[in-house]
């Protein structure tokens, strides 16, 4: 675990949330918000909105816990290669996403990594987790053994390839002899990870909200049984919907996706966060990463309409 301390600024002294220099002497400083950024694929992306709107607000980030692409994007923040991402994200179209993907049929995974290690690699080399000016925590899954295993200290690069490493689509990463998986298989939204670091004011960004009917249990009658393939046109209302026929790779990262809509509703229930962010982008498709444009805006929007909310939390606080 990292020592908070070191990352307070040299000119300026606090006790018992005293400023006695650098500013007005007995003034408590308001509490910066630890953010828990959740998993989701290419609805991920729209937390960099959410970054960039509290940092046009003024609201420190004290520390960021991420799952999945939460870390990429969160990694990448604290790091100061925000920018970097947001270009890359936002630059990306079907043809360029598709000329991307790392093919590898014989590996533990279809895709290397979609070859954003080379991209991570031009920006990131060398930047180790406990360089970074405040706490970051990247939430993975190890694969044999289903432990949650919290990546605090190390090559910063390899704790969010980890992160995001989505079983059977992108390669497992080998931490120290651990075989890691896409941390949102046991924690997709890791605000327990924040509340273990003792942080006062924690904000979750669930990206997966909207994405399903709030009834978890659906009754069926056999009535209701859908036809696969419409045999007579006189009944066009039999034919199944085209967004029905997913392909291989579509069902399993829709399952997956399903999976972390209960774990989240489940986790964030027994451990809540102060405040929950919930960008409205289910109509944004987990693998549609060349819609980045709109979900940043989303990301964003969100954010901005809750800014005085956290300014109450914060004050609350002092």
């Amino acid at each position: 675990m990292l020592e908070w301390a070191s990352f307070r600024r040299a000119d300026v002294k606090e006790a018992d949330g005293v400023v006695s220099a650098g500013g007005v002497a007995g003034a408590k400083k308001k509490p910066g918000v630890a953010l828990a950024l959740g998993g989701g694929a290419a609805r991920g992306w729209a937390h960099i909105g959410v970054l960039r709107a509290l940092d046009e607000a003024g609201i420190e980030v004290s520390m960021i816990a991420g799952t999945s692409i939460g870390a990429l994007v969160g990694g990448c923040y604290l790091a100061g290669k925000l920018n970097e991402l947001e270009d890359f994200a936002r630059s990306l179209t079907r043809r360029r996403i598709f000329g991307l993907l790392d093919i590898k049929f014989a590996a533990n995974g279809l895709f290397g990594g979609m070859k954003l290690d080379t991209r991570m690699q031009e920006h990131m080399n060398g930047i180790r987790i406990e360089d970074l000016p405040k706490p970051f925590v990247a939430v993975a899954t190890e694969v044999r053994t289903g432990h949650e295993i919290w990546l605090s200290e190390g090559v910063l690069i390899r704790a969010v390839r980890a992160s995001y490493a989505l079983p059977g689509v992108f390669e497992p990463v080998n931490c120290d002899g651990r075989i890691l998986v896409d941390g949102a298989l046991v924690n997709p939204v890791p605000v327990s990870v924040c509340r273990a670091y003792e942080q006062p004011l924690v904000i979750a960004v669930n990206l997966h909200y909207d994405n399903f009917g709030r009834s978890a249990v659906l009754k069926h009658s056999a009535g209701e049984l859908v036809i696969e393939k419409n045999t007579n046109p006189r009944h066009p209302q039999d034919t199944p919907p085209a967004q029905a026929r997913l392909g291989v790779t579509g069902v399993m990262v829709e399952a997956f996706n399903i999976i972390q809509d209960r774990i989240s509703r489940a986790r964030l229930a027994g451990d809540p966060p102060d405040m929950s962010l919930q960008p409205k982008l289910g109509h944004i498709g987990l693998s549609e990463f060349h819609r980045a444009d709109e979900a940043i805006k989303l990301g964003y929007e969100s954010t901005l309409a809750r800014i005085e909310e956290v300014k109450r939390l914060q004050a609350v606080l002092v």
